[in-house]
């Protein structure tokens, strides 16, 4: 379960903390209230296409971090601890930079 997304420089977003509580499901809103800038932040954070005009204009990189609750998922736990990706029991902390050239790194767990 998505538990938090954080945005920083990401498209029109300066910065943006969001968190969602237990049986979050849908996402609503008008149109151009941002719910396709969430998603794509989300997309990014998870491995998505990363696109050097996702970059905020004017700054010189964005940074999206999701942070999702795992505690469940046996098989991802047993996954990060093989690869040493292990962070706080029962979360997965993924992170992606994407500089204003179009460079992006993602992280898990801060490697």
């Amino acid at each position: 379960m998505l538990r938090s997304l954080n945005i920083v420089e990401f498209i029109l977003v300066e910065r943006l903390e969001i968190e969602f509580g237990p049986g979050f499901c849908v996402l609503t809103g008008e149109t151009g209230a941002g719910k396709s800038i969430l998603l794509d932040a989300l997309g990014l954070a998870l491995g998505g296409r990363a696109e050097a005009g996702m970059v905020r204009k004017g700054a010189d990189k964005a940074e999206v971090v999701a942070e999702f609750d795992c505690g469940q998922l046996t098989a991802l736990q047993a996954w990060l601890a093989e690869n040493d990706l292990l962070g706080d029991p029962g979360v997965c902390l993924l992170r992606r930079t994407l500089e204003a050239g179009g460079r992006s790194r993602a992280y898990i767990h801060g490697s």
